[in-house]
């Protein structure tokens, strides 16, 4: 990876990115402490979503790190530590899924019903995805001594995203949401995985930069061997 941090936005997308968006994660985790008790439940979720998402993405890339890896697997990459995944669409999907949120987090107040639809569908989403890789990534390296299906991510969809999608629904039920008002939420929801993943990735297929490419496995280092 000779090429790699030939720039600084390559430097930038390295680790740099993940500062930020750990320090926002405080900045909402401090708002939310702030006003907790003049919030809402909706609110309170919605800012709980945005403290989640850099937890999230701490497992996934700072410890144990490596998610992408297993998700280029699941793409069918012949080449995972380049594409699709690579660090410059890491940190434009992670980052900007992190703005969206404090976004819709600040406004919370006025979609109360579209905010607990996204909270219910980020969730599911992601647990879906981090489930069916860890899946994957066991049966192909159960014979090199995984004994789980635990991936990077996991954790945090398991034991933070889906208990609060379970609140966020029951809230959704006893309130009597609207389909339009649940379309919303899914909207958004849908807006972050189009443009902040499968965008990005699309551009990344047909470009395969090394320069953005990872420089270690996380996790699956052990897993796997070091020419792979």
């Amino acid at each position: 990876m000779e090429a790699m941090f030939k720039s600084p936005f390559s430097r930038w997308c390295d680790q740099m990115w993940l500062y930020l968006v750990y320090l926002l994660g405080v900045a909402m985790t401090c708002y939310l402490l702030w006003n907790w008790a003049a919030f809402d439940l909706p609110q309170k979720l919605a800012c709980m979503l945005a403290v989640a998402v850099p937890l999230h993405v701490f497992e996934e890339n700072t410890f144990p790190g490596g998610f992408f890896y297993m998700n280029n697997m699941g793409f069918g990459s012949k080449e995972p530590m380049v594409y699709p995944q690579n660090r410059c669409t890491n940190m434009i999907t992670n980052l900007g899924a992190e703005i969206v949120i404090i976004a819709v987090a600040l406004n919370a107040a006025t979609i109360e019903p579209v905010v607990m639809s996204l909270v219910v569908f980020f969730a599911l989403g992601e647990t879906v995805n981090h489930t069916r890789s860890g899946i994957l990534m066991y049966r192909k390296f159960k014979d090199r001594g995984k004994r789980t299906v635990y991936g990077p991510g996991l954790v945090t969809s398991w034991c933070v995203l889906v208990p609060m999608a379970a609140v966020a629904l029951r809230w959704l039920v006893d309130c009597g949401a609207t389909v339009w008002e649940v379309v919303g939420g899914i909207g958004i929801f849908l807006g972050i995985a189009v443009f902040l993943i499968l965008v990005p990735f699309a551009f990344s297929i047909r470009i395969k930069s090394r320069e953005y490419a990872f420089r270690d496995k996380g996790y699956f280092e052990k897993y796997v061997d070091g020419s792979r």
